[in-house]
């Protein structure tokens, strides 16, 4: 069977190519690291992240909850206007998650090349809580991260703690030329920032199905799958209590983002029946790919990027990515401009300038996540200029044509995979947070 037939097309036909892309590579997947080693802070709530941090609550610092900042004129039109280029600018991201050539990352240096600005890149991101806990003491202090950037995800607490709690500077709209012109609507306003007040989109992905089509002839096209007895102890559900719960609320036709307490206690009735009549094979983290390769499970939720970067081994060509009818949690790793950061305007022109197609273009010829400017689309299949020569030079380790990817719905998704992209809810206090977490997390136990 032709590699490209191997995956779920959905009701729009479009066969998606990008779940093979890049998959003979063997640098390691963000979203994988991330799930690895960031799990499990959902369990703890903001109550226990605050005492790991050293901290007794918010006290006197923040904007995002009732302006308790003491210089609150941070990130101001007037504050902005007073902010001079240093030409130095200190990036904290994920490991794998910029181009990387011999060693150094073609879109940065271009960058510098065009402003003069020196990015120093950090890698530091490992696991989303532990990296916001070694930061948030300084911020608590009033002091300098050591980052002018940071990357937080939508779909982790300490975003929601961070806005709430006012550390990250309000973004300069004035510099943000590029991504007017040519930010997807997937990442405009979006749930967890809805003016784009502190954050833009740096890379994006979905949690969906993941299911093994040599076993699951007709899957169907909802979370109803997860749910089926015909497949009771080959079924996997994620440990991680945001993402189950997410999925159960889905499958009641609920829209999490908008969801309340209430609707929270349905969903775990969902679950607790689906628990009891022995459906659930075991709650996973990110094992649950292994299992679903080896046929421990047939269906399970997944995270997008996970099924992409299966192995072209042909014991695995059968697995397959299903989008429900009822959506997908689509989550998106966020710039973000911490707190008393020295350079915030040089911040700031490092992410318009990720918002030009050429460079986005390149970029996403490497990541493979959802990109946030669709007419990076177009360079990629008709590349010029610094771009052609980026892609070219690049083609030896991607080892796939740029168009691969420009034709892949889950890099540029089509509008039936838009409009299936569903928000997580977004915790307003400790007590909400704690409160869903009570809810949820009961069930994975003993399990």
């Amino acid at each position: 069977m032709p590699q490209s037939q191997r995956f779920d097309t959905g009701a729009d036909g479009v066969i998606d190519p990008s779940i093979w892309r890049g998959m003979t590579m063997s640098r390691i997947s963000r979203r994988s690291a991330l799930r690895s080693a960031g799990a499990g802070l959902g369990m703890l709530g903001m109550g226990a992240l605050l005492q790991a941090c050293g901290v007794q609550g918010a006290g006197g610092v923040g904007t995002g909850n009732g302006g308790r900042l003491p210089n609150a004129g941070i990130g101001t039109a007037q504050w902005w206007s007073k902010q001079k280029l240093h030409h130095v600018v200190n990036f904290a991201n994920w490991p794998y998650y910029v181009d990387v050539l011999n060693g150094k990352h073609l879109t940065l240096d271009r960058f510098t090349a065009q402003t003069g600005i020196k990015v120093s890149y950090f890698e530091v991101e490992n696991a989303q809580n532990s990296f916001f806990a070694k930061i948030r003491p300084a911020l608590e202090a009033h002091q300098y991260t050591g980052y002018d950037i940071v990357i937080l995800t939508s779909s982790n607490p300490p975003l929601s703690l961070a806005i709430d709690f006012g550390w990250l500077i309000p973004l300069d709209q004035s510099m943000l030329g590029n991504f007017r012109r040519y930010a997807s609507p997937l990442v405009r306003g979006p749930a967890w920032d809805p003016h784009n007040k502190y954050t833009l989109v740096y890379q994006s992905g979905w949690t969906a199905i993941g299911y093994n089509s040599s076993v699951v002839k007709n899957p169907g096209d909802s979370f109803g799958i997860l749910f089926d007895k015909k497949y009771a102890g080959r079924v996997g559900m994620f440990s991680d209590p945001q993402e189950l719960g997410s999925a159960a609320l889905l499958a009641l036709g609920i829209d999490p983002a908008t969801s309340t307490e209430a609707d929270w206690l349905k969903a775990a009735k969902l679950l607790k029946q689906q628990k009891s009549d022995g459906i659930v094979r075991a709650y996973y983290d990110q094992s649950y790919i292994d299992h679903l390769k080896n046929g421990d499970i047939v269906v399970s939720q997944a995270w997008s990027g996970d099924i992409f970067q299966a192995d072209l081994n042909s014991k695995y060509r059968d697995l397959r990515l299903l989008m429900p009818s009822e959506g997908a949690m689509f989550w998106s790793d966020n710039w973000c401009i911490p707190l008393y950061a020295q350079h915030p305007k040089d911040a700031m022109a490092l992410m318009d300038y990720f918002y030009q197609p050429d460079v986005e273009a390149v970029l996403d010829y490497y990541n493979d996540y959802i990109c946030p400017v669709p007419a990076a689309r177009e360079v990629l299949l008709h590349p010029t200029g610094w771009a052609k020569q980026a892609l070219a030079a690049m083609y030896p380790e991607v080892q796939l044509s740029p168009s691969v990817t420009a034709n892949a719905p889950t890099v540029f998704p089509t509008p039936r995979y838009i409009k299936l992209s569903r928000s997580y809810y977004q915790y307003k206090s400790e007590e909400e947070l704690n409160a869903w977490n009570n809810i949820f997390v009961p069930i994975t136990e003993g399990a």
